[in-house]
């Protein structure tokens, strides 16, 4: 009776343990129980101490280090007094979503806002290393809001699921990377809905391939020179949508069986506009293009204007 007594105290205590909400600050201790008056001093600390559906949220400024995200969960980085940062060093990501277990295993939610990534290496794009900000690997949504990503040597956000699953990402800019976000599946299918990011001064912007399909929307991309700034593998289907594309090597480039559907989008002083196989092109004739090197002629169902 006493052992009985003895392991429900200890489960008590450890269900106590872990707080719906918890704090990290720059000046925090891991040692601490992440509480808003004795917050942690990282990610990795304070993440077993808040329950599975739960929220970190930062303080005040402050390097608070690469996490595994193991359960529905929110980080948030917060404006103002806030300033979360993740400095991940070699081939280890900032953070990395692995949702294997837990109540919600199959429909497990990630949120992540006002983070910010850089990686150890200043080099350009990240040279001498893999490094992904955000390593997705297994979770049902991942929803990325508000986040700056530099000097990633894989990506920015780096979607490689065995799995299906669902990204979106709004509001972040992508600079100095090799790719922004790449997205693929090889069970599938895998979303990627991006809105209104930034994207300059890359080798790639937003990647497609194996069972990866979604949709770019009012988004900029300038100056990504040596890949593409959007693309998409065999049978992925990808809608770009109000899109800027300015001095880039490709600004889009569609493969032999996909389908990229363009619908008011710019392209200026690109070495290529539109690139690929032209039947894997569609477009409603309603985009602008001046001063490109090359471009192909979309051909294919055109899409209907309203």
């Amino acid at each position: 009776m006493a052992l009985v007594a003895f392991l429900i105290a200890a489960s008590a205590s450890l269900v106590q343990a872990q707080a719906t909400r918890t704090w990290v600050s720059g000046v925090g201790n891991d040692a601490n129980p992440c509480s808003r008056t004795a917050p942690c001093k990282t990610f990795a600390g304070a993440i077993s101490k808040t329950a599975e559906g739960g929220e970190i949220d930062v303080l005040d400024p402050g390097g608070f280090g690469s996490v595994t995200i193991t359960k529905a969960m929110t980080i948030d980085g917060t404006h103002g007094a806030g300033f979360g940062s993740i400095l991940n060093a070699g081939n280890v990501a900032g953070v990395t979503i692995n949702i294997t277990t837990g109540t919600f295993v199959n429909t497990a939610q990630v949120i992540l806002r006002s983070l910010y990534f850089q990686a150890a290496s200043q080099s350009p794009s990240g040279t001498g290393s893999s490094s992904n900000g955000i390593n997705y690997v297994k979770g049902n949504r991942v929803f990325v809001n508000d986040c700056h990503f530099e000097n990633q040597g894989n990506a920015g956000i780096n979607a490689n699921l065995a799995s299906a699953g669902a990204l979106f990402v709004r509001d972040c800019d992508f600079e100095n990377t090799v790719s922004a976000i790449k997205g693929t599946t090889t069970v599938g299918p895998l979303f990627m809905d991006v809105t209104n990011i930034s994207v300059h001064g890359n080798t790639n912007g937003v990647q497609y391939s194996s069972n990866a399909s979604g949709t770019v929307t009012n988004s900029f991309f300038s100056r990504n020179i040596g890949g593409d700034s959007v693309d998409a593998g065999i049978g992925c289907i990808v809608n770009v949508t109000h899109c800027h594309f300015r001095s880039n090597s490709t600004a889009i480039n569609a493969v032999a069986g996909s389908t990229i559907r363009v619908n008011e989008n710019e392209f200026f002083d690109n070495t290529s506009a539109l690139a690929g196989t032209a039947s894997s092109l569609q477009s409603g004739g309603n985009n602008k293009l001046a001063g490109n090197g090359s471009s192909v002629t979309p051909t294919g169902p055109a899409l209907t204007t309203q």
